[in-house]
């Protein structure tokens, strides 16, 4: 009997979930008819066909076809498993390498005349469905209406047409946000930054357009993209669309922003949603223009050691780097929701992280040789285990395989209706596979060793940290294997004014705790003004996290 893989996906929020649903039943049901046992189902919601990489259904799908015993993928039609050229010649490529076939409800048993003709096809759908839904997005704006999502200061108008459907695109002034909105340009316009603005609604509990904290970064925007409460146009009762288009990138599947030349702006003019006065809005932009020249070129571009790890000690929130070489709170600076006025320049913490780590590391040698006799003690009693359980899992595969012999015998020998076994032979089978497969992967586990030098080994890769970190060619190598100990960096403020106390969180305390009996924290201060680095347990510990 034929195992096969049904796949079922339905492209976006628009559509019904309960399409997943009829997807699987047709192919449930043509799976019977033709005598197939379905092996598993797999299926992507709201997910689009254009890129494999964001689809888990079908990469879970692909990874149990390598691992072998599947002779079928059922799906409804060919779209269902990618409308991408690249993408579904992929999946043909690899379900033939593993011997098994590619059979749709709408087009049947799939060839590569299929994959040329029906990916191209499909191919040219989503290049057609782009088009349509420009023009639809461009009629919307010159009938007066708003073509993709709502803005601050308005709501949104559903009524029914003539023709039965309901209203898209029609929005009406909402009077309490449009007051939010003039408080927020008034005060621009009076010298107010807008970090301040943002830190004062928030202390009012104002809610943001999405009903958290204001960021100043929601106020200000940029005037490249007009992204922002200060450079939205349609407070001055403008429509401007067709102002950046989106692209697929085809290494990841997402979608990339890009700007359109202002030639190819379409705008329309909507009087009766104006909320801002052109004389405001034309001081607002001047200010806009003339701090936005002193900010030029302050982009960071280059991504620094402890980059995403760095959070405030009061608030938990991310530091962000500021005046091009010091690391702040950004909760404080944006939101003004954090009263810690903690910070500390860049190269000061990355040397304090490094001669701390060093200082605890190469301070602990003792602690190194515990932990990897504690760690050979736990692979031997784990190994104990996996010899008992392939023990039991070698006698239970022969018990398996003698009753395959058996039921082959009995049908060789011609004393029965071979149907009556065919379907225990089969349960009997997967078993087997399933068994061998479980067999092979304690074979492999019992084949991890530990090396005898560990604290050698440890004594010389720490030393040679700091020279990785140093060489430009090794440095992504070093950074990775920072990375790999610590979770995070809290940035606390310290006893004296400007020397923070750092805690790094994160496996490395942990590894030192489980060599030292649970004493998962450990303290070292050095360095100038008595300054500390406090190592602490994170979350979680394996053993296998320990990178160095």
């Amino acid at each position: 009997m034929k195992r096969v893989l049904i796949y079922a996906r339905y492209s976006s929020d628009l559509q019904s979930s309960a399409s997943i649903e009829d997807q699987v039943r047709l192919c449930r049901e043509h799976a019977v008819k033709a005598g197939w046992s379905v092996a598993g189902i797999y299926s992507d919601e709201a997910l689009s066909g254009g890129h494999l990489a964001n689809r888990p259904g079908a990469l879970a799908l692909l990874g149990q076809v390598r691992e072998g015993g599947i002779d079928l993928v059922l799906a409804e039609a060919l779209d269902r498993l990618s409308r991408d050229q690249e993408d579904i010649a992929g999946i043909f490529k690899r379900l033939s390498h593993a011997g098994c076939r590619i059979v749709t409800l709408a087009e049947g048993e799939i060839s590569e005349l299929h994959i040329g003709l029906k990916g191209t096809m499909n191919a040219l759908f989503l290049k057609d469905l782009a088009a349509k839904t420009r023009r639809g997005q461009r009629g919307r704006v010159e009938a007066g209406r708003i073509p993709g999502g709502n803005s601050y200061g308005y709501r949104m108008i559903r009524r029914l047409n003539d023709d039965g459907n309901v209203s898209t695109g029609e929005r009406e002034i909402d009077p309490e946000q449009a007051a939010i909105v003039r408080r927020i340009f008034e005060d621009y316009v009076a010298g107010q930054p807008p970090r301040r603005i943002a830190a004062a609604l928030n202390a009012e509990a104002v809610p943001s357009p999405r009903g958290g904290y204001w960021n100043a970064s929601t106020i200000n925007g940029s005037r490249q993209r007009r992204n922002g409460i200060l450079n939205n146009e349609l407070y001055l009762g403008r429509i401007v669309y067709n102002r950046q288009r989106f692209v697929k990138d085809p290494e990841t599947g997402k979608r990339v922003s890009r700007l359109n030349p202002e030639s190819e702006w379409v705008i329309h003019c909507v009087p009766h949603l104006r909320i801002i006065d052109d004389a405001t809005w034309q001081q607002a932009q001047a200010l806009k223009s003339r701090y936005g020249s002193r900010a030029a070129n302050r982009r960071q571009t280059t991504k620094r050691l402890l980059s995403g790890l760095i959070r405030c000690g009061s608030c938990g929130g991310a530091m962000t780097i500021i005046n091009r070489n010091r690391y702040s709170c950004s909760a404080h600076r944006e939101q003004g929701t954090c009263d810690s006025p903690a910070g500390i320049q860049a190269s000061l913490l990355e040397q304090r992280v490094m001669e701390g780590l060093k200082s605890i590391l190469l301070g602990r040698e003792d602690m190194v040789a515990a932990f990897a006799e504690a760690y050979r003690a736990e692979l031997k009693r784990l190994e104990g285990g996996r010899s008992a359980e392939r023990t039991r899992l070698a006698r239970e595969l022969a018990r398996i395989e003698s009753g395959i012999t058996r039921c082959l015998d009995f049908i060789t020998g011609g004393d029965g209706d071979p149907g009556s076994v065919r379907a225990t032979l089969t349960d009997l089978e997967g078993h087997k596979r399933d068994l061998q497969r479980r067999l092979d992967e304690r074979t492999i586990e019992a084949a991890i060793t530990f090396h005898p030098n560990i604290p050698d080994l440890y004594r010389r890769k720490v030393n040679e940290l700091q020279s990785l970190l140093e060489n430009d060619a090794s440095r992504v190598q070093a950074t990775e294997i920072v990375r790999g100990l610590i979770e995070r960096i809290e940035i606390h403020a310290g006893v004296r004014r400007g020397h923070p106390e750092v805690v790094l969180v994160g496996a490395l305390a942990s590894i030192l705790g489980y060599a030292s009996g649970g004493q998962a924290k450990t303290a070292v201060s050095f360095g100038d003004g008595g300054c500390r680095v406090l190592m602490v347990a994170g979350a979680g510990f394996e053993p296998a996290t320990f990178r160095l």
